[in-house]
């Protein structure tokens, strides 16, 4: 399952009054990852677990602009040489909750008048308070890296011998390689 490790999370916001297009709803809150998670086949350990800040303010009465702030660090196999990887990840995401029906596609982005994107989540009703759990899982897996590399000029492992080519010349000849593939050598 994509993102398994991110459930159970809650992340629920008082909103500001309704019509104080002003007023600034702040909140912060750490997350426990203890499993980590598993996402498309990599496993990312997140071991001092993710800090949340949220901001909520209302665009107009029925627009909320939700600014997500996350901060965590990620361990990980190197996608080159298998290694121990870390990385720290820093970043915030903009989300536009509207009432369902205005229109606004579920995979449209909007744009800021200061040049941020916003991504639109319908929403039934607002009440006074709102769970921002699923963008906060959602703004986890978008940050995530499609490959973790232990550092940018990782070699990695020889594809004949499987030696670390970070640990210098592996010694193997190209011709060599896989006998199970010898057959298709002389192939034209």
């Amino acid at each position: 399952m994509a993102g398994e490790g991110l459930e159970g999370w809650h992340g629920v916001i008082a909103l500001p009054p309704r019509n104080d297009t002003e007023a600034l709803v702040e909140a912060a809150w750490d997350i426990a990852v203890p499993e980590g998670v598993d996402f498309e086949g990599q496993h990312f350990g997140i071991p001092e677990g993710c800090r949340v800040s949220v901001e909520a303010q209302w665009i107009e009465p029925s627009l909320l602009s939700v600014k997500i702030s996350l901060s965590f660090r990620i361990l990980g196999a190197c996608a080159r040489c298998l290694r121990e990887a870390s990385l720290a990840i820093s970043d915030e995401l903009l989300y536009l909750y509207c009432l369902s029906g205005l229109e606004l596609g579920k995979d449209t982005f909007l744009d800021s008048d200061e040049g941020f994107r916003f991504m639109p989540v319908e929403v039934e009703f607002f009440g006074r308070t709102l769970d921002v759990a699923d963008q906060v899982r959602e703004s986890v897996l978008l940050l995530l890296p499609r490959k973790l590399l232990c550092r940018e000029d990782c070699a990695g492992l020889c594809p004949f011998c499987g030696a670390d080519r970070n640990e210098g010349v592996c010694g193997c000849t190209r011709s060599e390689g896989d006998p199970r593939l010898a057959v298709l050598r002389d192939f034209r």
